[in-house]
């Protein structure tokens, strides 16, 4: 099922394959949201927040128009507003008190993902997840996150380079 057609269930109240659209659509939900906001456990909030978005407004969708671009936007608002949200509480590294928050070296956080979340820009970390980890082509990530390709390629390219440096810099 593609996701214009979940997305038009969804338009008619008919959630009963949500999961589907979930399964399809969660790993660049979650990457956008965690490029934006940094903090694994507020990336999961921004999620949770998209999802009842999209399924509350999934009548505006146009059939035919990019939908990953449209979900894509859902959840970088959402980040976004959660992040301004955030922005007057006090924040405690999650990473100093691992064991309090439960977060000792997660099962989908490698080496990897951990220097680029302290290496990266959050436009570099979420074109970097994106192409890397999710496999989109620059354009498919240009039209989500509604920057032009040349930038999407530049943050692609300087997230390389900057990561390349931190391993070999021997930070770990």
């Amino acid at each position: 099922m593609t996701l214009d057609e979940h997305l038009k269930k969804l338009a008619s109240g008919d959630d009963s394959d949500f999961d589907g659209f979930y399964l399809a659509t969660k790993k660049t939900v979650y990457h956008i949201a965690l490029g934006v906001l940094r903090e694994r456990s507020l990336a999961e909030d921004a999620m949770q927040s998209t999802y009842m978005k999209i399924v509350a407004n999934a009548e505006k969708y146009r059939a035919g128009s990019h939908a990953m671009a449209w979900i894509g936007r859902i959840a970088r608002n959402e980040a976004l507003n959660l992040r301004k949200k955030r922005a007057r509480e006090i924040s405690v590294d999650e990473t100093e008190h691992a064991a309090l928050f439960g977060t000792a070296r997660p099962q989908d956080y490698g080496l990897l993902t951990d220097v680029a979340r302290r290496t990266l820009s959050e436009g570099e970390f979420t074109v970097l997840m994106l192409a890397a980890a999710d496999g989109y082509k620059r354009r498919e990530i240009a039209a989500m996150l509604g920057v032009p390709l040349p930038t999407v390629t530049w943050r692609y390219h300087r997230a390389l380079a900057k990561m390349r440096d931190a391993l070999e810099g021997g930070e770990e």
